[in-house]
């Protein structure tokens, strides 16, 4: 089989290798999409990785081709999504079903093998069926999730709360941002959606709602005029982009009494100065931090994910920049490292990487 394999920092080779054999308890994938994640550019160009060598790829759709003897849910066939994480299954996180805080996981992609790669063995465990909605969306479960966990953790898909009039600041508009600016477009038809970026080129795929906001802030100047005039505006204020800069900011921006709700993998380290201390404290903010999702628990975000697909609220497939061969992978993996540190501007929103 075909494979990019990450040999060491920023060297990418494809490569024939073998087949892998399944245990007992797995089914062998045929992966049909896998999608290119930010985090894969920090893991290949800014020594990332956990070990080498790896094959990386956590965003995972296939067909199976052969189940394992103890496989009882799947056959061959079936098409599924991969939820990548492996836990232990043995700490309190897990004894308590919050597989994604697992304190001895292993993952798919950066601890593991991914889906880089033409087959993959995958635990029965970590798979989900997903025949309604293709293998395009089934990909891109794993960050959608992501997003249904946030806004599950503030309240904003719970049939029993009546969300009225809220103002909504959603800080990046890369994929996790225009999944959610969607759903919360298309579920919450009476709030009031800000969206913000540096990239014009991102916020132009909202344009197919006139009830979102953009706002293109692509300098220092442009931010500050913005938190002048926004300051204390919102009521729910989503953290996305990872920007350090921009977690202090949403500290501003936030409402007295309002909801903060940290997704964005924190790119630097952040120094929060006294005076955003004193904001906290004195406009009683909540900071609530949020990871992964939940997978196989009574509150199941990929389960709502599904759901929120197939019911028409969400369709992460139409962001796809461009669908790629696994040769192709490596050279545009350069060109998204490229864009993010300014090199060579290359626009994009998600590839991925297509065997269909």
């Amino acid at each position: 089989m075909k494979t990019v394999q990450l040999e060491a920092n920023k060297v990418l080779n494809v490569l024939e290798q073998r087949i892998p054999e399944i245990a007992d308890d797995e089914c062998l994938l045929k992966i049909k999409i896998c999608g290119v994640c930010s985090s894969d550019i920090y893991r290949a160009f800014e020594n990332g990785a956990y070990f080498y060598p790896l094959i990386m790829g956590h965003e995972i759709s296939g067909q199976i081709s052969m189940v394992g003897e103890k496989v009882n849910n799947f056959i061959i066939g079936d098409a599924v999504s991969v939820f990548p994480l492996l836990p232990c299954f043995n700490c309190q996180s897990c004894e308590d079903k919050k597989y994604a805080t697992c304190s001895k996981y292993k993952y798919y992609g950066s601890r593991n093998s991914g889906g880089f790669s033409e087959y993959i063995a995958i635990k029965e465990w970590n798979l989900i069926k997903i025949n309604a909605i293709g293998y395009k969306n089934g990909a891109f479960l794993e960050p959608l999730s992501v997003v249904v966990h946030g806004l599950k953790k503030a309240s904003l898909l719970d049939k029993n709360t009546t969300i009225n009039k809220k103002k909504i600041c959603i800080i990046g508009a890369g994929f996790l941002g225009l999944l959610m600016s969607e759903i919360i477009c298309n579920k919450l038809s009476n709030c009031e959606i800000h969206v913000l970026d540096r990239n014009q080129f991102k916020l132009d795929h909202l344009s197919f709602s006139n009830k979102i906001t953009t706002h293109c802030l692509d300098d220092t100047d442009k931010w500050e005029h913005f938190i002048v005039n926004a300051r204390n505006s919102f009521d729910y204020i989503f953290e996305l982009s990872g920007n350090e800069t921009n977690f202090s900011r949403s500290i501003l921006l936030s409402k007295f009494n309002g909801k903060i709700f940290w997704l964005g993998n924190i790119q630097s380290d952040l120094l929060i100065e006294k005076n955003l201390v004193s904001s906290i404290l004195r406009k009683e903010l909540q900071i609530i931090g949020s990871w992964n999702s939940h997978f196989k628990h009574e509150n199941d975000d990929w389960v709502d994910a599904i759901k929120l697909i197939e019911d028409g609220y969400v369709n992460p497939s139409k962001y796809i920049t461009q669908s790629v061969l696994l040769e192709e992978l490596p050279l545009i993996l350069k060109k998204m490292h490229n864009h993010k540190k300014r090199i060579i501007r290359h626009p994009y929103i998600k590839y991925c990487v297509s065997n269909l």
